[in-house]
């Protein structure tokens, strides 16, 4: 037979062989009568309880089946979620148009991150003392040599998010009594000419932040929040600077 001139005896060579030989008991069908095959049916997706090859094959293509079907409907889970999140991001972005004011900015961001994100605590650090402002709750100024900013100054080599990857102390020095609560982070650094800040995301959910489509719209969120600062506060000191220097 063929079997036996192309393979080695042993179990690993047979099953190599019936693998790329799906045919084989179709074509050799006299061989079916001398094979030993159990015949307990009371599970027949395991391979030691079917009641032929048949019905093991039909047992795991369900299995097979179930799991794709499990997964296309997560899949259409996500897909819906992520328009939702889309269209939240949308009417946000729309009202933060609106926004003339630190404590406008900040209210309104807290109070959508937490519904949208599932952010317990948000911050929005800025390291450069404007003029003349004072912080926000969440909004908070900072010298640009300040121990926050030199704790993340590779983040801004990178200039990418940061996700779940911050040691104890990190979130110590940013969320301090809260700590404890805090069991997934987002990290967006914000660079603009004359300054840089920290968007922070903390969140009671575990796993709650990864990189991905909802992090790509977070980044969205805070490049408006940035511009918005630099409108509200950094343009407004220049102009008040430019009006006492006359």
């Amino acid at each position: 037979m063929a079997l036996s001139k192309d393979l080695a005896d042993s179990p690993e060579d047979i099953i190599k062989y019936l693998r790329n030989h799906p045919d084989f008991f179709v074509e050799h069908t006299d061989i079916l009568s001398e094979l030993n095959l159990p015949h307990d049916t009371g599970n027949v997706a395991s391979p030691t309880n079917v009641a032929s090859l048949i019905e093991y094959q039909i047992a795991q293509l369900r299995l097979e089946n179930a799991s794709l079907n499990n997964n296309l409907e997560k899949s259409e889970e996500d897909v819906l979620h992520q328009r939702e999140l889309v269209n939240n991001v949308h009417d946000l972005s729309i009202q933060l148009m609106q926004v003339d004011s630190l404590e406008t900015l900040n209210d309104l961001l807290s109070k959508s991150l937490k519904r949208f994100y599932k952010a317990e605590q948000f911050l929005f650090l800025i390291f450069q003392k404007p003029v003349a402002c004072k912080d926000s709750s969440n909004i908070r100024f900072l010298e640009a040599n300040s121990k926050l900013a030199f704790m993340f100054t590779e983040l801004y080599h990178h200039n990418k998010p940061l996700c779940d990857s911050l040691q104890t102390e990190h979130i110590e020095a940013l969320f301090q009594a809260e700590t404890e609560l805090i069991h997934s982070t987002a990290l967006i650094p914000v660079q603009q000419s004359a300054w840089h800040g920290l968007f922070v995301l903390g969140s009671k959910v575990q796993d709650q932040y990864s990189h991905g489509f909802k992090i790509d719209l977070l980044r969205y969120i805070t490049m408006i929040s940035a511009a918005l600062v630099e409108s509200i506060v950094f343009k407004d000191s220049s102009k008040k600077q430019g009006e006492i220097s006359s």
